[in-house]
């Protein structure tokens, strides 16, 4: 089952959210500071963080700050009871999820774990096929030629610019496909960026 951090300094929020996981079938974690939830980052991964923008010491803003430097995929819902529209805005762009008003509705909470926690899941479900069929067409091979196509390759690939690959035409033609759907896979342009032409 997922893992919930509650980061919150007050004792009956941390107490009220522990409870309500648990009857959802969550196991909740819990942190009073956010220097607290860093220290539990080091040795747990949570699938999901519940954080408090005020807190004495270091804030929710500063706290989320520090997590994305170290773990910029963990997924981070806000909570505030003093939140505004600009709050909101500034937590999003550092990176959070959502952002969840108190007094907490306990119907908004839950779907916005649920909807955070769906998009997870389709995130590393994304991830895991593209491995897959990056290991399909992975090039392989070590030669002098392989591996000077590979570093060329490389220094294309990220940009928006044409390749030309000079050499003969079948085993160009033969690895053009190969070419398309490993390195290039994802970049502008990728898919259509190698092209055969014919002296």
């Amino acid at each position: 089952m997922y893992n919930i951090l509650i980061v919150d300094d007050e004792q009956s929020i941390r107490d009220s959210l522990t409870g309500i996981l648990l009857d959802e079938g969550f196991t909740p974690l819990t942190a009073a500071t956010g220097e607290e939830a860093l220290a539990r980052l080091r040795d747990e991964k949570p699938d999901l963080i519940l954080l408090d923008i005020w807190m004495p010491g270091m804030d929710g803003l500063e706290t989320l700050t520090r997590i994305r430097d170290f773990h910029p995929e963990q997924l981070v819902l806000m909570m505030s009871g003093h939140g505004n529209i600009e709050t909101a805005v500034r937590a999003t762009k550092l990176g959070a999820h959502d952002f969840i008003e108190k007094p907490l509705s306990l119907e908004k909470l839950l779907l916005s774990i649920q909807n955070a926690l769906k998009i997870s899941r389709l995130v590393e479900e994304n991830r895991e096929l593209k491995a897959q069929i990056a290991k399909e067409y992975e090039m392989i091979g070590c030669s002098p030629a392989i591996n000077e196509l590979k570093r060329q390759i490389e220094i294309v690939a990220p940009t928006s610019g044409w390749a030309l690959i000079t050499g003969d035409t079948h085993p160009i033609l033969a690895q053009r496909q190969t070419i398309r759907r490993s390195q290039l896979r994802g970049h502008p342009r990728g898919s259509h960026r190698i092209r055969a032409v014919r002296p």
